[in-house]
């Protein structure tokens, strides 16, 4: 190898980490930050209908609050099951404020009831700027008969 092309050599390389250590400081990151994030709760994390009979729909209103320094923005809600829906009243929520997330079970939304029946537990994914907890989840249960 001559010395040109180890020159060149030596010095693609070096500009390639000076380029990879740029980049990386360049991106925003939760922990070099001062605080001025959002900040999402959910509260409670999961709530129990209990005994219900199957044919039956239920409503549960989770809370939604932002204990961040910056506006919070809801960018999704998701849940695991069709037979279940939920959606934020507001998506975005000034810091110290709440919403609520009104979630809706249709115990007869999956057929027959024969696979719909028993102990049944649906999961609410919540996507939001959150840069620390960017998906949280909340949990309904029910024991459907």
């Amino acid at each position: 190898m001559g010395p040109k092309i180890k020159f060149f050599l030596i010095l693609g390389i070096v500009s390639l980490g000076i380029s990879v250590y740029g980049y990386f400081k360049a991106i925003p990151s939760p922990q070099n930050q001062t605080g001025n994030l959002p900040k999402i709760e959910i509260t409670p994390l999961s709530y129990d209908f209990g005994e219900i009979e199957f044919g039956k729909i239920v409503n549960y209103n989770f809370k939604i609050k932002n204990s961040g320094q910056e506006v919070l923005e809801i960018k999704r809600v998701a849940t695991s099951c069709g037979c279940t829906t939920a959606n934020a009243l507001k998506t975005k929520i000034n810091p110290g404020e709440e919403t609520e997330l009104s979630v809706t079970y249709d115990t007869a939304a999956m057929g027959d009831g024969s696979h719909g029946k028993g102990s049944q537990e649906r999961i609410i994914y919540i996507k939001s700027n959150d840069p620390v907890n960017p998906q949280v989840e909340a949990i309904i249960s029910a024991y459907v008969k």
